[in-house]
């Protein structure tokens, strides 16, 4: 990675750091808008190479959806983050789902290694499935959150993004080879 890619999410976490300081959610909500917009132009020019992190996380036969308060705000997702330099991306897995959505999660499978130039990034997102105790409490993250909901894995709702859709079924197909 070249020193101008590294530098890009030292930034941001840096300025991230200071605002969830110094802010409300609210006001962080709407950095998080201005900064994802800021970014992708950079992104078009510089097409960092970066590491990302998604998780599939279930309990029985419902999985976790997210609508991000910043980036592909209609559909429901995955929830994820970046793996930071030197971080293991199970260990981003175990941050994330902290960090977002107040989640602990019990035993972690790896179940995909995929590239992806989403945003104009070359990078390489490490899917996991992950369960949780049923009656789990979710508190998502008012800033980066905008609405969680449990969904049956074989009936996502419609404005599920293409992705998630694959990494579910794969998620339950793996379970039950």
């Amino acid at each position: 990675m070249s020193d101008r890619e590294d530098l890009t999410p030292r930034v941001v976490e840096a300025v991230e750091a200071q605002l969830r300081r110094r802010v409300s959610p609210r006001v962080l909500r709407a950095a998080y808008r201005a900064g994802y917009l800021v970014l992708r132009p950079w992104w078009f020019v510089t097409r960092p190479r970066t590491q990302g992190m998604k998780a599939v996380v279930r309990c029985g036969d419902e999985v976790l959806l997210v609508r991000h308060t910043y980036a592909r705000r209609g559909q429901w997702d995955l929830p994820g983050g970046f793996v930071r330099g030197g971080e293991e991306a199970e260990a981003t897995l175990r941050r994330e789902l902290r960090e977002e959505l107040g989640v602990e999660p019990g035993p972690v499978t790896p179940i995909a290694l995929t590239p992806s130039r989403f945003d104009h990034k070359r990078e390489v997102i490490h899917v996991f499935a992950v369960d949780v105790a049923p009656g789990c409490a979710v508190t998502p993250s008012e800033a980066e959150i905008a609405s969680v909901c449990w969904a049956p894995h074989d009936a996502l709702p419609a404005p599920a993004t293409t992705f998630t859709r694959r990494m579910v079924a794969r998620a339950y197909w793996d379970e039950f080879r």
